[in-house]
Order: C-alpha cells, then structure tokens, then sequence
C-alpha cells in the first residue's frame, strides 16, 4: 500500500460524517443565540462586545467524535477584571441552565464555565478584545485572532483541513499531540500553521525529517501582516522549535513542545516516509511501549504520594518532575544506576517511577580524592580516610557505603531524613509517599 493509499484510508475512519458536521453546527449556533439572546436582555452585559467560536470544531479541522464546542465571550478592553470573571461566569452559567446542561467552574488565569450539554462538551471562556500585534491583558485574549487567521487560510483551500487532522491523527498516535504541561507535545494551532506553512501533512513530514535542534519557521503571511521586509530581525528563543504567531510576532507557537518530543517528531517523520503503515496512525506509541517492555528488567520502585484533586495537572507534572530530577541527584550520588523513570499522575495520587539497574550494590564505595600535590586537601583527606592509596597521581580510599539498598534509600526519604538534600515542591511532598515494587507508567490519554 503506497503513502497516498495510507492516507486515504486513514481520512475515512476519522474525518467527521456529514450528519455529525450538520450537529455540531446546530449545536454552535443554538448556543450562540442563546448567549446572544441573554446578553440583550441585561444592559450589564453590553460589555461583551462579541461572541465567537473558537478551536478545531470551529475551524473544520477536528476529527471524529470530538465534540468539544469552545466559545468565547469577547469583552471591552476597558473592563474591570472582576467584572469580567463575573459576568464570564454568570452568562455561563444562564446559557448551559437555559439549555438542559450541567455546568462547573473551571480555572485558568482566570476563572471560565465547562459544562456537558447532551454529547456535547462546552467551554465559555471571556477574553478581552486585542488587535493584531497589541500586547495581551489575559492569556486567552490571542485565541479569537488565531481563530480569525487560521479560518481564513483554510477556507481559501479546504483539503488543508484533511491535512491537518492526518497530522493530529499521527502525533497524537505517537503520543505527542497536546500543549499542556504534562505532554509537552504540538498545540492544535501549531499543527494548524505547520500544514499552512508547508503546504500539507505530508509536506511537513518531508520538511520536518531535516529539523535541527533550533529550527525556525516564519510564515510568508507575517511579512505582509506586519510590512516587515525579509531583514527584519525577529525576536530569538532559546527553543527547540520556532514558530512566530502571526498574531504575535514576539511569541513562540511551539514553545510548549520538549527538546524530546520534538526529536521524536523528527525521527517517526523520517521512518513513516522510509516505511509508511497505518500502524502510524493507531496508538503506535502502545507498540512502541509493548516492544519495550518485552524484555528482563531492573529493580522497580514507585513512590506513590496522595494528590490534592483541587490541583490541576498544569502545575502536579511540573512539580512531580522538580521532585524527581531532586531525587535523581541523590540517587547518583549514591551510584545506583537509572535505566528509566517516569512521572504519571492520576485523581488521586502523585506516582514517581524508576528502573535501576541493581537494587543493591556491594558495601564497599571508591572514594575519589585530590591530586597528590594539593597537600592541604591530601591533608584533610588522609584524616577522613584510612584506606587510602594512589592512582594516576590522585588519592583514592576504599569507604563503607551509607545505602547498600536502593530501597533503604528512598525510605530514608518518605521519612524526612534527606530534607534540606531534596527539593520539596508545594504539592508534591514525598514524606506523604508510600514506596512500591513496581512501575507505573503514563498512558498518554491525549484530547485535542
């Protein structure tokens, strides 16, 4: 089966039925005269000055089965930040009560409604009215000009919306689809303007198989949006991955994306368009995983730390990541080799995971001293040392290890005995941990 077989095969299983594209719409616009029609009907909204749906449903580049309809109300400038949290949530919540759904309170920056309304996912997020190139007044405000921008490229050629979700179906397959900080992956907006820029997906795989780490992208759209002429000195990221908004000259599109996903990028681009397969499409990273594990394996050891469900994974991954990188200090210190290891957060706890190589080393531990002819430090190390001799010019002494056993160690740690040695981040604390033989690793349950 050639490449243009693959793809073609790939495109009927996820791009939407007509029947479910026909919903969806329904679906928007009923929500949207229904905010539209509470709006007037209170002289206190009048300063939500638009209301405009954002996102891949949106934008006709979303892929079976998703449902997720994103609006956003547009307010003034000029308006308070209370205000707008306040009535954000408030027309929210009168719009999902109008129409049958059940509604919650989700936080950002600020505070924004989710809700289920029959299949149907919804977010009513407010934002404030930015122009092109004006500095943002909350995160958010940039979506409804990356909405304005994308929509008007795709709808200048349609085939670019198939290319896109060909080219979400192989990340999130591979397992780097998605900006949050626990996937560190490409946004649907990156994916938007890497198809844009190049042209298709598979166009951004031929071009992406020759990235360097520090790789630049500047849409020929910027020039013109901007009048910049082609010596125009754009701002510099130390990133592994460039890609200039076109809404925002000064940000990087991609700056979300690890040094290791991007490489993971790079390489399944090159092997699909050596040996393509439709295996690359269908939850490769699972195979890539069984393969893996289909081997002997090391000492494992979980620590297992209760999770405040108030605290949402934005911020749990960055912390369990500060914890481990602490913990991976001291274990190298102590000369137990890492093979691997993983965070992986569930509602309920914090799992910090590694594979040694042994669980147990011997008790004796080579100690490394100075040069010879350092005499106040040969000095100092003779009276710590006894056992002591010369190598190359250096003392050395044979010492008694603290921890034989990888697992004395980490208990010394869930019992405080190492703090001030380890870095212990807000919500993470590992004297809450529980110490298990085992590994648990992330499923990479990805949404778009």
């Amino acid at each position: 089966m050639n490449i243009d077989e693959i793809l073609e095969e790939v495109l009927d299983d996820i791009k939407p039925t007509e029947e479910e594209q026909r919903e969806l719409k329904e679906m928007s616009s009923k929500i949207i005269n229904k905010i539209n029609e509470i709006i007037k009907q209170n002289p206190k909204y009048s300063v939500i000055i638009d209301v405009v749906q954002v996102g891949s449903t949106a934008r006709n580049t979303h892929l079976r089965n998703n449902y997720d309809i994103d609006i956003f109300l547009v307010f003034d400038k000029n308006t308070e930040r209370e205000v707008l949290e306040e009535i954000g949530l408030e027309v929210g919540k009168k719009v999902v009560e109008e129409l049958g759904g059940e509604y919650w309170t989700e936080y950002a920056e600020h505070p924004y409604t989710s809700a289920v309304i029959d299949k149907y996912s919804l977010d009513i997020v407010p934002c404030y009215r930015i122009d092109w190139g004006e500095k943002i007044i909350s995160a958010v405000d940039r979506t409804p000009l990356h909405n304005e921008f994308v929509k008007r490229k795709l709808e200048k050629n349609e085939r670019l919306c198939d290319e896109v979700r060909l080219f979400k179906k192989f990340l999130k397959s591979i397992g780097i689809y998605g900006s949050d900080l626990k996937t560190k992956g490409f946004s649907g907006y990156l994916c938007e303007l890497l198809v844009i820029h190049y042209g298709g997906f598979i166009e951004v795989l031929k071009n992406a198989k020759d990235w360097k780490i520090g790789e630049k992208i500047i849409l020929e759209d910027i020039y013109k949006i901007y009048n910049l002429d082609k010596n125009y000195k754009f701002r510099k990221f130390d990133a592994p991955l460039i890609v200039y908004d076109p809404v925002d000259i000064n940000r990087n599109v991609a700056a979300a994306l690890s040094k290791d996903n991007f490489c993971k990028f790079v390489f399944y681009a090159s092997l699909f368009l050596k040996n393509p397969s439709k295996g690359f499409f269908y939850d490769y990273y699972k195979h890539v995983d069984q393969k893996l594990e289909d081997r002997e394996h090391g000492a494992l050891l979980t620590l297992k730390i209760k999770r405040d469900k108030d605290i949402v994974d934005d911020i749990i991954y960055p912390q369990m990541e500060k914890l481990q990188r602490s913990i991976n200090k001291i274990i190298e210190e102590n000369e137990f080799v890492i093979l691997r290891c993983d965070v992986h957060a569930d509602e309920e706890f914090c799992y910090l995971s590694w594979e040694f190589l042994v669980y147990e080393l011997p008790n004796v531990r080579l100690r490394e001293g100075p040069s010879i002819f350092k005499k106040e430090r040969v000095e100092r190390f003779i009276r710590k040392y006894d056992k002591y001799f010369i190598r190359d010019c250096k003392l050395y002494a044979y010492t008694t290890r603290k921890y034989k056993n990888v697992y004395e160690l980490f208990n010394d740690i869930i019992h405080g005995k190492l703090r001030g040695k380890i870095s212990y981040p807000k919500y993470v604390n590992p004297e809450n941990g529980v110490i298990c033989k085992m590994y648990v690793k992330d499923t990479i349950k990805v949404a778009e």
